[in-house]
């Protein structure tokens, strides 16, 4: 939702500052300007990135907006009551491998559990995991964070092509209101590649680098849970140490603590 919140502020901005300069958004459209800062940024992916790389630059914006959010909550609550079933029975844990809603990183463990492995190759694994997802989740990130520097330098290219055009329109006596009209346009390619660079690139580089930090910790707590089960912890323990991972405000009593100590008062 704040994604399309920071979309439509800068909108009304752009909006804003147009009626404050008294112009419309088509003095500052300019076909040759969009063309070498976008032509020039997919040259450089192109050259530099994998095809795959590619397609994740167009997909990503998307999967930004309507991405879901991680539930911390239901997770600590999942994991504490599959405990106090698992104490007797894997029937719950199989119940929650065959449950298509359950989170998939949650649902590789508990089928790494019901293959009754090790328990320190089971963390071992997990644990690698955690590490080599968040390595993928860095090289989308290193994606944004370095063709972020590059339309910039094609803005100035393109401010650099307009200028030349420029001088030479000077040298065949062009009128002062035609000067003043491409000495605009070509300063416009610095705009669209100082734009492209810091509303979408780098943005889009801060959004995934919170989320794969989220998602990090996100995954340690499925783990954490999961080793607790493995060793047959008391729902008490596996919900109050799961506890931790939330805000003081958002805590679980799944166990139904506060309801003992209102008893023995």
């Amino acid at each position: 939702m704040t994604h399309f919140l920071g979309f439509i502020v800068f909108l009304l901005s752009a909006r804003l500052a147009f009626n404050v300069l008294g112009v419309g958004a088509e003095y500052y459209f300019d076909e040759v300007a969009l063309i070498i800062v976008l032509g020039g940024t997919l040259t450089v992916t192109l050259i530099s990135f994998p095809m795959s790389y590619l397609v994740t630059l167009v997909v990503s914006p998307f999967q930004m907006l309507f991405e879901k959010k991680n539930h911390f909550e239901d997770t600590v609550e999942t994991l504490v009551r599959t405990s106090q079933a698992a104490q007797t029975s894997k029937s719950a844990i199989r119940e929650l491998v065959d449950n298509q809603k359950t989170e998939p990183f949650l649902k590789e463990g508990l089928e790494l559990f019901l293959l009754d492995i090790d328990r320190n190759d089971f963390k071992n694994i997990m644990t690698e995991r955690i590490y080599r997802a968040r390595q993928r989740e860095e090289e989308q990130i290193a994606l944004f964070r370095k063709l972020a520097k590059y339309p910039p330098a094609f803005g100035l290219v393109g401010t650099v092509l307009g200028l030349v055009s420029l001088m030479r329109t000077v040298g065949d006596g062009a009128a002062a209101s035609e000067i003043a009209m491409r000495m605009a346009l070509a300063l416009v390619a610095t705009l669209y590649g100082l734009a492209f660079a810091n509303f979408i690139l780098a943005p889009l580089a801060e959004h995934f680098t919170h989320k794969a930090d989220d998602l990090k910790v996100f995954r340690e707590l499925q783990v954490e849970g999961l080793l607790m089960i493995y060793d047959r912890k008391s729902p008490l323990v596996v919900q109050e140490m799961l506890n931790s991972f939330l805000d003081v405000k958002d805590r679980l009593d799944v166990v139904g603590l506060k309801e003992g100590f209102e008893q023995s008062a």
